[in-house]
């Protein structure tokens, strides 16, 4: 029989169909933790080496084939076997190829605490790249609102008020304002090192958690190594809620854009467009409905991983190995979605025109002038009543508000109010809702300083 690396205790080696089942995709999906396992790895021998668990050679032997096979992997030459079953067993194989003492880097380790420790470097490193994407965004929405003038709100579909460009720009800079504050705050707890947690229970031999946490990066270690081995799928979760409610956000600024451009008042660059194999008319807005498309991918690796973790007893169970697919996959749909979405935002044109008629046949204004008749003495719901009555008058006649002056509406609302009110009352732009919008720089400043600890750190191991 094929001979595995933990079959001590076994007479048959486990089917083809079985191996298949168990580690085909999970082998493919581990070429995403090939570097975060052999750094891992250096970490912990490192730390055998110092503690005297390894001899001074060993250690550095060991050391020395993990180097190489980090670099047969970046250039291409170190792939994944699926009969080795996963990542940590590929590269302990690779690396015993080269050097005897190989054999000895699993010491004081489980591949429980190896993949936590994988999947955690993984999650640290895509919460700080889309930081970054965020930030890219919000600065593309910045330079958008330098174009302002009046625009439709909307609610329930309906125009409902007069904005501004930079008003609504600034939503979307403050909505996501709020997913970075979740990433760092969710980083704080990703950034805990479960190594030395080992199969469920710690380990009898000397091990430095605190050093190998060090030498990784890490703010600190999980304390109790139960909890260590079952936090997996915990932090996966959180990170995957992260990424669904920004993809929420970026489903709904797509609808908004398809909304707006069918409208006329948006005109999307032909770079984010597509055509039809028949209509020689059509100009698609493929890319914004493809992003509103994967958030629902988004949704369900969110659910399953929520799905996995609720059966499960505690320390290492297989099911969590379902969650890597979930992050992965939700990671690169979630950076790819942010990056698009911040080369489209700037290429929007908008169509002024377009949108003062869209106020005007929306009577966007209608809400202005009955707040002007309350602050004039008469009770809101009165004058919520006479300009409603307005409102549907001029619709019968096809006129709209701005057609109207002042005397006109007085006479309608049977009331009198001065010119100079009523012009500013049904004016579509506002003073107040016009913004100067930034991004605030302290993340940039806080993601540079936490990617550079991590280069730090890797570059001393390496």
């Amino acid at each position: 029989m094929k001979k595995m690396l933990w079959g001590g205790a076994f007479e048959k080696a486990p089917k083809d169909a079985v191996l298949e089942y168990m580690s085909k995709e999970n082998a493919e999906l581990d070429s995403y933790l090939i570097k975060y396992d052999i750094l891992g790895s250096l970490a912990h021998v490192k730390m055998l080496g110092e503690q005297k668990i390894l001899a001074k050679n060993e250690a550095e032997e060991i050391s020395k084939s993990l180097k190489q096979v980090l670099y047969d992997y970046e250039n291409g030459k170190f792939k994944l076997d699926i009969k080795l079953e996963d990542v940590h067993m590929n590269v302990e194989s690779a690396v015993s190829a080269i050097t005897p003492f190989g054999k000895k880097m699993h010491t004081a380790r489980s591949r429980n605490d190896q993949v936590n420790l994988d999947m955690r470097l993984l999650m640290r490193d895509a919460l700080l790249d889309v930081a970054e994407l965020i930030i890219k965004l919000q600065k593309a929405f910045a330079g958008l609102a330098k174009k302002d003038f009046a625009m439709p709100a909307y609610t329930h579909t309906r125009v409902a008020q007069p904005i501004t460009v930079s008003f609504w720009c600034e939503s979307y800079v403050q909505s996501l304002e709020r997913d970075i504050e979740r990433i760092f705050d969710a980083y704080k707890r990703v950034n805990k090192s479960p190594l030395g947690a080992c199969a469920i229970s710690g380990t009898s031999w000397n091990i430095n958690r605190k050093y190998t946490a060090e030498l990784l990066g890490f703010e600190s270690v999980l304390e109790n190594e139960m909890d260590a081995i079952g936090s997996r799928g915990e932090m996966e979760a959180e990170v995957l809620f992260i990424f669904a409610e920004l993809m929420a956000k970026l489903s709904r600024f797509a609808e908004e854009i398809i909304w707006f451009s069918e409208k006329g008042m948006v005109v999307l660059d032909d770079a984010y467009s597509t055509g039809s194999s028949i209509m020689p008319n059509k100009k698609n807005p493929d890319v914004l409905e493809l992003v509103k498309g994967r958030c629902g991918r988004v949704y369900g690796n969110l659910v399953h991983v929520l799905t996995v973790q609720k059966g499960l007893m505690g320390g290492h169970n297989a099911d969590t190995q379902e969650t890597k697919f979930a992050v992965m996959s939700a990671s690169d749909i979630v950076k790819q979605s942010l990056g698009i979405m911040g080369e489209l935002v700037p290429g929007l044109e908008f169509d002024e025109e377009e949108m003062k008629e869209e106020l005007k046949k929306g009577y966007a204004n209608a809400t202005e002038l009955a707040d002007l008749l309350a602050m004039n003495g008469i009770p809101f719901r009165e004058a919520h009543e006479k300009v409603g009555k307005m409102v549907a008058q001029l619709a019968k006649q096809g006129r709209h508000i701005e057609d109207m002056n002042a005397e006109e509406i007085n006479a309608m609302l049977g009331v009198e109010l001065s010119s100079e009110s009523v012009s500013n009352a049904i004016a579509f732009k506002k003073e107040r809702l016009s913004r100067k919008v930034s991004v605030d720089e302290k993340w940039e400043k806080m993601i540079k300083e936490k990617q550079e600890k991590i280069v730090d750190a890797f570059n001393k191991l390496l």
